[in-house]
């Protein structure tokens, strides 16, 4: 920024430069023509009397050194004071300094910068169809999504580790406690019978149930299983037992088939009930709500989920820069593509550029009349800065030049009105 600054300063100072060379040239123009007219007078002059054409010739220079001068005095006056006599109404420009603020100001607040004006340079513009000209541009894209790497990079790498850590953790952990887990349970519930998931859960539970005990090598597990259950001792009853269990098998896989087979089969209808009274429960029962609600509260606050949670920063910061320095960062496609989407938009989409428009249009109103009343000041307190001399400089070297066109014109035209004057006094 500092260089970019001191190189519009060095442009600045050279600009000025040139247009002071400039201004001399043409000065020197206009005083050449005063010393012409001045020798061809003094020859004239000398000459007069040994023909009517020298006549002529002393009354055109007599009345282009009168033009010449008068004119210069016209130019002088404005800028300073001639001879640095202080004249009456002379050194116009440095001397009305402030009143040439106030009318500038006033001047740029009331014909240029208006509600109409700027509305219509706006509206010529297209902001939203040069805007998305710009975007869709691959390189234009392709900056913006460097820019936006770099931004990131340079968050991530200069944030305080400890603050943002502490704040992610806080925050996911209000948000979790905050969760209502029971209705949202229900809820799911809800969608998974509107799916038919239990039926289908319960027809997969079946299958398997039924191919296990379809395996012989299940067999003597599934008696062993039925003793323990029946809790028998005798020796005698067991073997029994365990003698009737491939019967009992048997009807169990007929049960399965059955209930497989039968979509109205009683077991599904009170596996139905269960869940329909499980989900009203998760709903609506206190203390099932309040149960749940003090586990979660246990394990949000659990050192295992806060030890997770304080780790999203590290885990997101690592990944994140371990991209942006690769050599094709995801962050970069990502914004790249957004930038060159967005300009496909406001190029193909006229009610987006209308849109984006009228925004700007609005925005743009509503700060004219904001800040209405304020460009005046503003250019008086710009011009306060300069001091006479200086004001007086900037405006000589801006118009100056033109200026001594008065001048030269002055010498010309007064010469050429001195011959007029010349011939009718001759002629009457």
């Amino acid at each position: 920024m500092k260089n970019e600054v001191n190189i519009v300063e060095q442009l600045d100072v050279a600009e000025d430069a040139y247009r002071r060379s400039r201004l001399r040239v043409m000065q020197r123009i206009a005083l050449a023509l005063l010393l012409v007219a001045t020798m061809l007078f003094a020859l004239a002059r000398s000459r007069h009397g040994q023909h009517p054409a020298w006549g002529y010739l002393e009354a055109f220079a007599e009345a282009a050194m009168v033009g010449a001068i008068a004119d210069w005095f016209a130019v002088v006056a404005l800028f300073r004071y001639p001879l640095g006599i202080p004249l009456w109404h002379t050194a116009i420009i440095p001397n009305s300094k402030d009143s040439i603020g106030k009318s500038l100001g006033n001047f740029v607040e009331n014909h240029f910068i208006t509600e109409e004006s700027v509305v219509e340079r706006i509206r010529k513009a297209d902001i939203a169809m040069l805007l998305g000209e710009w975007l869709l541009h691959p390189l234009h894209a392709k900056q913006v999504g460097d820019a936006a790497a770099g931004i990131a990079r340079q968050l991530l790498q200069r944030a305080d580790g400890d603050l943002v850590r502490h704040m992610i953790r806080d925050l996911a952990s209000d948000e979790l406690a905050r969760l209502d887990l029971s209705t949202l349970a229900g809820g799911g519930i809800d969608a998974l019978v509107a799916e038919g998931m239990p039926e289908q859960m319960l027809d997969a539970i079946l299958g398997k149930l039924g191919g296990w005990l379809a395996d012989e090598n299940n067999h003597d597990m599934i008696g062993d299983l039925l003793v323990r259950c029946l809790n028998i001792d005798n020796a005698m009853i067991r073997s029994m037992v365990q003698g009737y269990t491939p019967n009992i098998i048997e009807s169990l896989q007929k049960q399965l088939v059955e209930v497989r087979q039968d979509d109205k089969h009683p077991l599904r209808a009170k596996v139905g009930g269960w869940i329909a009274d499980s989900t009203m429960r998760l709903k609506a029962d206190p203390a099932w709500k309040a149960s749940i609600s003090r586990y979660q509260q246990q394990l949000v606050h659990s050192e295992h989920v806060q030890g997770a949670l304080n780790g999203l920063w590290d885990t997101f910061r690592a990944r994140m820069l371990a991209d942006l320095q690769g050599p094709s960062p995801a962050l970069v496609a990502a914004t790249q593509g957004l930038v060159e989407k967005a300009g496909r938009v406001l190029v193909t989409e006229p009610g987006a550029r209308e849109w984006i428009n009228g925004a700007i249009e609005s925005i743009s109103r509503t700060l004219v009349q904001r800040h209405r009343g304020e460009v005046t000041p503003f250019i008086e307190q710009q011009l306060a800065k300069w001091t006479k001399e200086e004001m007086s400089d900037r405006i000589e070297l801006a118009i100056g030049r033109d200026l001594q066109f008065i001048r030269i014109n002055g010498t010309l035209v007064g010469g050429l009105v001195g011959v007029l004057i010349h011939a009718l006094t001759l002629a009457l």
